[in-house]
């Protein structure tokens, strides 16, 4: 396994510049993590390296990633030293909070958040959880993870809001996956009372629970009949076969913006990308038809230009959105079309150009970065 490779990564953080402790902003930035970059490990990340694997895909590379001898990516996100430079990383970016997709514990996808929890930080970007409605299970199962998500709550880097409210995603994506297991989308509401009970048990504050889906009217009949507190989404999927314009992916947030506003709280979602056609020829079995519809790749400025809108927005409406916070898509989606995390650059050095922009526009600001 030899060939191009991005700069060891033991010594990275003596490469990049001091990163400031994070401070609280207002509002808070945070930023998506599916963590499938663990190559062979695990189904999920054989399929992304796969879906990256033709060459004019590798500037999505995460910057981790090395070139094999016959070009083919080998992407380990345990290795040495990735998590201490994501770090510094998304300090530079001003990121305020990293939200893991959760999966079980014992899965290849739960590596980073393992990391992430067990390192010594001494300055690093608060963390809270999406979790799918489906891995609740049902009626008879979903105290283990409320059990779980009690134990993150508790962490002292945890993501709060509003004070103290711990702030978790809930991530719906169809009613079939819900309805299989609860019958009815009114019973899930068993597991929302559990966190709220559990959290009040345990001397915490009130969770904060967002629901994320694509369509506002119904993610708000959901988040009613749940007892939720307020709507997002998890990206802005769209564009055309030949590649739309920035613009119009931004016109599309605004109008996600709107919608939640005018049904209830919301979070408003930012989007630095989306292009599924990595997938197109290697559909991963848990998207069996990826679409080539895509937007142009947004360049570093347009991503800051896509947060900085979200940020004067939500200074428009702050009604809509007590909770201070926005969510990005993503910092690490790269075969969906959606990242902030440093890729790997043409001359095997990391391209942290995303990073630098976002992080620019933050100070320039004057938000405490």
């Amino acid at each position: 396994m030899a060939g191009t490779a991005a700069n060891p990564l033991l010594v990275l953080s003596l490469l990049l510049p001091t990163a400031a402790m994070a401070q609280p902003a207002d509002p808070l930035v945070g930023a998506i993590r599916w963590d499938a970059w663990h190559g062979e490990l695990g189904e999920p990340g054989r399929f992304t390296q796969l879906a990256l694997t033709p060459p004019e895909y590798h500037h999505r590379l995460p910057f981790f990633a090395e070139l094999d001898d016959d070009g083919s990516p080998i992407i380990r996100c345990d290795r040495e030293g990735v998590m201490a430079a994501e770090i510094e990383y998304a300090l530079q970016g001003g990121i305020d909070y990293w939200a893991f997709v959760t999966y079980p514990e014992d899965s290849p996808l739960s590596i980073p958040i393992q990391q992430y929890l067990e390192g010594e930080w001494e300055a690093a970007p608060r963390f809270c959880n999406i979790v799918e409605w489906a891995r609740f299970g049902g009626p008879d199962h979903y105290q283990a993870m409320v059990d779980r998500l009690l134990g993150y709550f508790e962490h002292a880097r945890y993501q709060t809001v509003l004070d103290d409210r711990p702030l978790l995603y809930l991530l719906c994506h169809g009613d079939e996956h819900v309805l299989n297991q609860w019958g009815s989308i009114d019973a899930f509401a068993q597991v929302v009372s559990a966190l709220r009970d559990g959290a009040r048990a345990r001397g915490l504050g009130d969770p904060y629970v967002v629901v994320t889906w694509f369509h506002a009217s119904e993610a708000e009949a959901i988040r009613a009949a749940i007892g939720a507190d307020a709507l997002s989404a998890y990206a802005v999927p769209g564009g055309t076969p030949e590649g739309a314009p920035f613009e119009q992916s931004q016109a599309q947030a605004l109008g996600y913006w709107e919608a939640m506003a005018a049904e209830a709280p919301m979070v408003p979602i930012v989007s630095f990308g989306w292009d599924q056609r990595p997938r197109v020829d290697n559909p991963p079995p848990w998207v069996p038809n990826p679409t080539p519809h895509h937007y142009e790749l947004f360049t570093p400025q347009q991503c800051a230009q896509a947060l900085e809108a979200a940020l004067d927005w939500m200074a428009a409406h702050p009604e809509a959105t007590p909770a201070d916070a926005v969510l990005c898509y993503a910092w690490n989606e790269n075969d969906e079309g959606g990242w902030l995390c440093p890729t790997l650059g043409p001359d095997g050095e990391p391209d942290d150009s995303r990073v630098r922009a976002v992080g620019e526009m933050l100070r320039a600001r004057g938000q405490p970065r």
